[in-house]
């Protein structure tokens, strides 16, 4: 049996095919955009879309943020690290993640932490599949919109090469685990996380989540049956271990935050 060959971005006359989403935009000049895209084949790139700000440009559609497109491009000359985009041809649109406040909040916080996540120029496919993914879960509204997240933190310090090792205690070898230190990744056993700053209390079953959300087929990472309470606590979890792991705030994360918490003031007087 031959083994199956990867695929490789096509090259014609310069011009070299992708496909990515769109995590940044940034306006250039009166007209233009510098975009941040997470493509197939390069990872995290940089790009100038010239002369798309005006409402007869034919890219407009597949540079709005979220949009996953087809992707013609070159490498820009007078531009150091720039790709100059070509065209642009929309796949997925994810058009609710735009206009609706709590869909946008959490995108945001995705589309951050994916690209703080994704090598410059270097391929990482399992990643952007993971955004798609994700994204694709939160505008079919597939699920609640914490076990999305959830899910999205764990896999994403997976896919990063943060796994965290849940077999047995770390320090003592001995222990069956019962706590997670957010720091090193590692298992701690009751008597060694008990009390321990920057451990989290994991029963057996929220391991046995964590396991199979990080080594799942990506496809079926958001099939699992769990209560709000388990999968509000393990995205608070998540949400300190990928910090910890990317060593990194996310400005993203903040304003996620702090729309939950005027959403749940508004609830409580209501």
């Amino acid at each position: 049996m031959k083994k199956k060959r990867k695929s490789r971005p096509v090259r014609i006359l310069g011009l070299i095919r992708t496909s990515g989403i769109v995590t940044k935009t940034t306006k250039y000049g009166e007209t233009s955009l510098i975009v941040t895209v997470l493509t197939k084949d390069f990872g995290r790139i940089s790009a100038i879309a010239n002369s798309v700000r005006t409402k007869k440009s034919q890219m407009l559609a597949g540079l709005q943020l979220f949009a996953y497109s087809e992707i013609v491009m070159y490498k820009a000359k007078s531009k150091k690290g720039l790709y100059n985009l070509n065209e642009m041809s929309v796949q997925e649109s994810f058009s609710s993640l735009r206009y609706d406040l709590d869909k946008m909040a959490y995108a945001s916080y995705f589309a951050e932490a994916a690209t703080v996540a994704t090598p410059e120029d270097a391929p990482d496919e399992n990643i952007l599949r993971l955004l798609l993914n994700t994204l694709y879960a939160l505008d079919k509204e597939m699920c609640p919109y914490e076990k999305i997240k959830t899910v999205f933190e764990w896999r994403l310090a997976a896919e990063a090469g943060y796994a965290p090792l849940i077999s047995g205690c770390e320090s003592c070898g001995a222990g069956d685990a019962a706590y997670l230190s957010l720091a090193t990744g590692t298992a701690l056993c009751e008597a060694c996380g008990s009390g321990k700053a920057g451990a989290a209390k994991l029963s057996p079953a929220m391991i046995k989540l964590i396991e199979y959300i990080t080594t799942t087929d990506s496809r079926q990472i958001f099939s699992f049956d769990a209560g709000e309470k388990t999968v509000n606590y393990l995205s608070r979890v998540s949400e300190g271990y990928l910090k910890s792991q990317l060593d990194r705030d996310f400005p993203t994360l903040n304003y996620l935050n702090k729309v939950k918490a005027l959403e749940q003031s508004n609830e409580e007087q209501n």
